[in-house]
């Protein structure tokens, strides 16, 4: 059972109608519930029925969510923080498949389909999920068409994005899939400091790899060189891009060849 089910299961039968554990923060997850492209489409009545019957979860960084190979129990929300959902490949290595943020909505696939989780869901920071149980969502969902096309819709996209990034590993040379992967951080959770963007995760070399395909020496001779160059700056774990046009060009310029 993952720690989501298994902390819905010991809520159950304990909060009446409305008495969700974070009242004061009801209007804030109901806009979240809304704007999410498949939750947003449910009526009033059962969007405030999902909201009573779905705990929210505070996790520290690094927390496993659940395992791939789980069975699907619950669908999980992201009010805050950063999820990284991953797989390991055949000889080993670990595959990022996707690094979710606040608003998005993962697990639903396995919920809806009935077979194990095909991934590994583990916190990247801080977070804050609702987890939803996989029989209300599925009931909510299969009496309102909409949500239910929105779901195909959703699954659509996601295997466009890895068919993408099964394009690029074959089709992109090794220091373009790691530009590209940079600003994508940056795009998703980066704050502006003095003469640079910060990215606000704390990576490991073998998760840049696991996001790019690439081996650990392979990053850092890329890194080191483009630090030389003044395009970004390393300390510890972090990264901060110096020079986000010299890379946005670099990528550019590899992609158009």
């Amino acid at each position: 059972m993952d720690i989501l089910t298994h902390h819905a299961a010991t809520m159950a039968g304990q909060r009446p109608a409305l008495a969700h554990p974070l009242l004061r923060e009801t209007d804030a997850i109901l806009k979240v519930i809304q704007a999410d492209s498949i939750l947003g489409h449910l009526s009033e009545d059962d969007t405030l029925a999902l909201l009573a019957q779905s705990p929210v979860r505070s996790l520290p960084k690094n927390r496993v969510l659940f395992h791939s190979g789980d069975e699907g129990r619950s669908v999980v929300l992201i009010l805050q923080g950063y999820v990284k959902l991953s797989t390991m490949a055949a000889h080993g290595r670990e595959v990022v498949l996707e690094i979710a943020g606040p608003g998005t909505l993962f697990g639903e696939l396995a919920v809806l389909n009935g077979l194990p989780r095909r991934a590994d869901a583990t916190s990247l920071t801080a977070c804050r999920v609702l987890a939803i149980d996989g029989a209300l969502f599925r009931r909510l969902v299969a009496r309102t068409p909409e949500a239910m096309f929105a779901a195909i819709g959703l699954l659509s996209q996601r295997l466009l994005a890895v068919t993408n990034k099964s394009m690029d590993t074959v089709s992109l040379p090794a220091p373009v899939r790691l530009a590209k992967t940079l600003l994508h951080l940056a795009e998703l959770h980066s704050r502006r400091v003095d003469g640079g963007v910060h990215i606000g995760f704390q990576l490991s070399q073998r998760e840049l790899g696991a996001m790019t395909g690439l081996i650990r020496e392979s990053i850092n001779k890329h890194l080191a060189a483009w630090r030389a160059a003044g395009w970004i700056e390393l300390e510890g774990g972090s990264v901060t891009l110096r020079d986000v046009a010299a890379l946005q060009d670099f990528v550019r310029d590899n992609e158009a060849q």
